[in-house]
């Protein structure tokens, strides 16, 4: 370093040098500029090997995700092996204990038994059994909710099957929602929304009435009486008659071809009609509804 002043007073400034009397300057430079090349090498393979690992985590999850799924749906098929779906033997509640079913192609459907029997549901809910030999054999209406096989054997049958439609039961004006259903043959039972349960028996051209004060009220063409009320009737023009239920109230009329109006104390007015060729003799087999077999006139 030069000297601090000269000889005219000034002040000079130190001389740095610039340069190194070492023999190794240039060397310890050109190393300086290397570890500065390695360290934005080392920033840059840095940078590649976070998002490498980035990329990596994300695919683990993805991956993870995908085993998860696999894992579920192994579950899934192993609780549908040890917990098989309950087979639908629609329109029966259930059925004997290894019995198959197919839909046939006309909507009908047919039930194998494990003793080889068959039985065949139409689409319109009549019934047939096939026996060992073959030969189909017509299944009667359903009673009390069951229909009875050539053997004995009784199905039951879910609620839907033995409704049938006001017409068939041939009612006329119930309140909606409000189904008839098939008690047994040739007689249907509807239960009002208040509890009064009323069966039509259509072979004997009658109704029976249950009130929910426990009385019953029998009205017909060929009998009027009442079980616990009197029910009082008299005959009008035409062969037709009139008559009124003392305690219950309900009242109505009755045609000459057995057409019922009535009209309940609850205010629903009813019409029941039969069939042309019901009559009055129990022509289905069964005798004429009776409770106690008196008739008031």
């Amino acid at each position: 370093m030069a000297g601090v002043g000269d000889g005219d007073g000034e002040l000079t400034l130190p001389i740095i040098e610039q340069t190194s009397s070492s023999e190794h300057h240039y060397e310890l430079m050109a190393l300086i500029q290397s570890f500065g090349g390695i360290a934005e090498d080392v920033h840059v393979i840095r940078t590649i090997m976070e998002q490498s690992f980035a990329i990596t985590d994300t695919l683990r999850q993805e991956v993870q995700q995908v085993l998860d799924a696999h894992a579920q749906s192994a579950q899934e098929y192993i609780r549908q092996v040890e917990e098989p779906v309950p087979v639908d033997y629609h329109p029966f509640t259930s059925m004997p204990a290894g019995t198959t079913v197919r839909d046939l192609p006309d909507g009908g459907r047919l039930f194998s038994l494990t003793d080889g029997a068959f039985l065949r549901v139409f689409p319109d809910g009549s019934m047939s059994a096939i026996g060992e030999d073959g030969t189909p054999e017509a299944i009667a209406p359903a009673s009390g909710g069951k229909v009875t096989l050539p053997d004995g054997r009784e199905l039951a049958l879910v609620s839907e099957a033995i409704k049938v439609t006001h017409e068939a039961a041939g009612i006329e004006g119930l309140p909606d929602g409000v189904e008839p259903i098939l008690g047994s043959q040739g007689r249907y039972t509807v239960v009002l929304p208040d509890g009064i349960r009323i069966d039509v028996y259509q072979s004997d051209k009658a109704i029976a009435v249950a009130n929910t004060s426990g009385t019953i009220d029998v009205i017909g063409i060929s009998r009027v009486y009442g079980i616990g009320e009197e029910v009082q009737s008299r005959s009008i023009s035409g062969g037709a008659k009139n008559f009124k239920a003392s305690e219950s109230g309900h009242a109505g009329m009755i045609e000459a071809n057995g057409t019922i109006h009535m009209s309940l104390s609850g205010g629903l007015d009813l019409v029941i009609r039969f069939p042309e060729d019901s009559s009055g003799d129990g022509g289905d087999g069964q005798s004429p509804v009776c409770f106690n077999c008196e008739e008031l006139d």
